[in-house]
């Protein structure tokens, strides 16, 4: 996988972990926990092991 591309699952990781911390704000927890899992699946892209973990382990948190 190219530089700019590990560059960019990264991001794209770091936002939904943002956004989803947002929708926690607002008592949204379902849309959360899907976001926080759309960004493990990310770092997992970007092969960032640990915030992949740390996003997981957000998400498990969660209870629906």
């Amino acid at each position: 996988m190219s530089k700019q591309l590990v560059q960019f699952a990264e991001k794209k990781g770091d936002y939904y972990s943002e956004l989803a911390t947002e929708h926690l704000r607002s008592r949204e927890p379902k849309k959360a926990k899907s976001l926080l899992l759309s960004a493990v699946d990310w770092y997992k892209k970007a092969g960032n092991e640990g915030k992949a973990k740390d996003a997981q382990q957000r998400a498990d948190a969660i209870n629906v």
